[in-house]
């Protein structure tokens, strides 16, 4: 007689956790932008992978608390034990202090390690690290920038380069790390009246920021016309001398009993916490901007001298940005400016009008705004909406319905180029309605487009000429140096096209970051991904052309009338 066998089940093994460190040292803005890409990663894997973040300390430790929400756990560094700026600090010490920092990262096994930092010194950081993957800038052991993937030589080719990136940075981030942008129904901001106005008129350069005497009307004529609300004014303990100048104002004598001045008061944690339902938020590009985004409460954002709207707008749906139409704007960090002409076409008086509708719980609106304000408040300034897009990424949506402006226009090209070229997406957008002044330089990009077509095609066939004469029977090396010497050429003309044509300065510096990270590891594997190099850009610039000509096609043709047509 048989014995019955109890039945057992197999299990399967399970997969080890796989860890992720992402490298972001730098300001407290970036790292909570980081942290906003973490959250979309493990909304989309769950606790799939572990996260580890690596960031400086004098940061970090303000914003601990948000970070334990997504991280598993963060390595800290003090940049100050590791170069010798120091008088303490010598190189006996650093040596020890960077053998320290490796054993402490290299302890944790990482899978795959992610450049999100724009820094020499996360560069090196990462060629210190040991992972099996690396992702982002690294230095090799030349002492030359390697950047594999291709959202990531996006990032360094064009974010502080050139004026027209058309991705708010938690999108970039996401898109490197390989999280599928998506509409986040959760993450819009919780509209309604409010009446607690927590403000930050400050920022870490002057070009941002506002004069205190355009401060002090913003909050004499809400607290005027608002008799109910009050004002709580936030920042630094570096902050306070500036705080002082505003609530020192006779103008505000008045209303001394609802002015709060909360600066230097609260650490991070603290300042996050106060921002509750009753709240909203308006100041400059800053940190403060992007914490208010983690409460959902409404954000009205300034935006002065260096500051890219499109990029470092508070990450979420229903957030309003205030720029200028100034012609300089933006500009680069470094450049030096004595007028400050783009503080200067933004007029208090429509600030005032859009955080008054705001704080009343009311959308702003293109009627509300030229009803209560006139033409001579609105012609210098543009007033926009986050919205996420068809694609899932965060787009700025006119309030004012002008007609959008030439740079706004080519932002948008690039937004559905670079979404189809590298991610094979395709984005829906209505054609855009442009002036006559930018459908002349549209006109103008086209040939230089076409310039640069013609260049890449060129650059395509010697690659290819190149990889013939090599698997050919008898190679000749100095034909192989004389195609070599034409694609070095190909180069220097599409420098000079980018003198001529700095609007396509994204497409060169793309190409030449691209082909300055060839994969492979002998001359056939190396000219393989030249050609595919200058078959990117080739593609690139043909998707251009064409968003080019059928907006000049659909403006012409619809003229003076609202075009409904949609771009596929």
């Amino acid at each position: 007689m048989e014995t019955a066998k109890k039945d057992s089940v197999d299990i399967p093994p399970q997969e080890a956790q796989k860890t992720i460190a992402i490298v972001q040292i730098l300001r407290l803005g970036d790292i909570i932008q980081t942290i906003q890409m973490a959250k979309s990663l493990r909304a989309e894997y769950g606790d799939k992978y572990k996260l580890l973040l690596i960031a400086r300390k004098q940061f970090a430790n303000h914003l601990t608390e948000q970070i334990k929400e997504v991280f598993d756990e963060c390595i800290t560094i003090d940049l100050k034990d590791l170069v010798l700026k120091s008088p303490v600090v010598n190189l006996e010490n650093s040596l020890k202090n960077i053998k320290e920092l490796k054993d402490r990262i290299s302890s944790h096994n990482i899978d795959v390690c992610i450049n999100l930092s724009y820094s020499k010194t996360a560069n090196y950081l990462m060629s210190l690290i040991k992972a099996n993957h690396k992702v982002g800038p690294v230095y090799d052991t030349d002492a030359s920038i390697k950047i594999k993937d291709k959202w990531s030589q996006y990032l360094y080719a064009n974010v502080l380069e050139t004026s027209f990136n058309s991705f708010n940075l938690v999108d970039l981030y996401k898109l490197i790390v390989g999280v599928a942008p998506k509409k986040d129904e959760n993450n819009t901001v919780n509209s309604g009246p409010k009446n607690k106005v927590f403000i930050h008129p400050f920022a870490s350069d002057k070009k941002k920021v506002w004069s205190d005497t355009k401060w002090v009307e913003v909050i004499f004529k809400f607290l005027k016309d608002n008799e109910s609300k009050k004002v709580f004014i936030v920042g630094a303990k570096s902050d306070r001398e500036a705080c002082q100048k505003i609530t020192s104002s006779p103008l505000l004598s008045s209303f001394s009993n609802r002015i709060v001045d909360l600066t230097g008061k609260h650490n991070i944690t603290e300042l996050k916490n106060l921002f509750d339902d009753d709240s909203m938020f308006i100041g400059h590009d800053s940190m403060v901007s992007h914490l208010a985004s983690l409460k959902k409460i409404p954000i009205i954002t300034i935006s002065l001298g260096p500051v890219r709207t499109r990029e470092t707008i508070p990450y979420i749906d229903g957030a309003y940005s205030l720029s200028p139409q100034t012609k300089c704007f933006p500009c680069k960090p470094d450049t030096s400016c004595d007028f400050y002409q783009c503080h200067a076409d933004i007029p208090y008086q429509a600030v005032n009008e859009v955080l008054s509708l705001v704080s009343k719980g009311e959308e702003v609106t293109k009627e509300l705004l030229n009803k209560n304000l006139s033409h001579f408040h609105l012609n210098s300034i543009n007033i926009s909406r986050s919205k996420y897009n068809n694609l899932g990424l965060l787009s700025l949506q006119s309030v004012l319905g002008n007609e959008v402006t030439y740079t706004e226009t080519i932002q948008k090209f690039f937004m559905i180029t670079w979404s189809y070229i590298i991610n094979e997406v395709e984005a829906h957008s209505d054609f855009p309605e442009i002036s006559d002044k930018t459908h002349q330089r549209i006109l103008q990009d086209m040939q230089g487009l076409q310039q640069l077509f013609e260049l890449s095609e060129f650059g395509k066939k010697y690659s290819r000429y190149i990889l013939e004469e090599i698997s050919s029977n008898t190679p000749n090396i100095n034909q192989i140096k004389d195609y070599s010497k034409k694609v070095d050429e190909i180069e220097r003309l599409s420098d000079i096209v980018s003198e001529t044509y700095p609007q396509l300065s994204p497409i060169i510096n793309f190409g030449k970051v691209s082909r300055a990270n060839l994969h492979g590891e002998n001359l056939v594997e190396l000219t393989e991904s030249s050609f595919y190099s200058f078959h990117d850009q080739a593609n690139v610039t043909s998707v251009m052309y064409e968003l080019c000509e059928k907006t000049l096609t659909q403006n012409q043709r619809n003229k003076n009338i609202k075009p409904q047509a949609t771009i596929r």
